[in-house]
């Protein structure tokens, strides 16, 4: 097998391990050149045996047959943030963004942040009590936690999270 046939298997086998991949992190994860990772994301993109979809300023590559909702929880999933604040909402329930902010530790702007985008992508709803305030919960609570479940056993994703906490120190 040449190495050009290598690199684009590798290429596609990385992005169907890690689903919401973007494109520098699929650079270092295949130690290529980034020039050798575009080449190769661009020609699978053409052959139709990835999709590519921009979230969040990022270009970010998907196996096939991910529709355009799984792509868009995914690339929440890929958030941390995002992740501790579903994962607080799956365990507590229903919660007001005071609530979420002191369980969380984050800052109630980010919360909100976060809470919008969940919003946006139909994973969390507001509710509104007749006294006026506010509270936001998971929607599909199965679908959710299922896709938290995957996401928590993929051993990339562990990996990256160990490596950036242990950056942050």
């Amino acid at each position: 097998m040449s190495s050009l046939n290598f690199n684009r298997l590798r290429t596609k086998k990385v992005v169907s391990l890690f689903p919401g991949i973007h494109l520098r992190k699929l650079q270092r994860v295949t130690n290529t050149s980034f020039n050798t990772t575009r080449y190769h994301v661009r020609n699978l993109e053409r052959d139709g045996e990835i999709v590519c979809s921009t979230e969040g300023g990022l270009k970010r590559l998907y196996p096939v047959g991910f529709d355009e909702r799984a792509r868009k929880v995914q690339a929440l999933l890929l958030d941390k943030t995002a992740r501790k604040i579903l994962a607080t909402l799956l365990d507590a329930g229903a919660l007001s963004n005071g609530d979420l902010s002191g369980l969380t530790s984050l800052a109630k702007s980010t919360v909100s942040e976060h809470i919008d985008a969940l919003r946006k992508a139909d994973v969390v709803r507001r509710n509104v009590a007749l006294d006026g305030s506010v509270s936001y919960e998971v929607q599909d609570r199965e679908e959710v936690a299922s896709l938290m479940a995957a996401f928590r056993n993929n051993l990339l994703t562990s990996a990256t999270d160990r490596f950036i906490d242990l950056w942050d120190i």
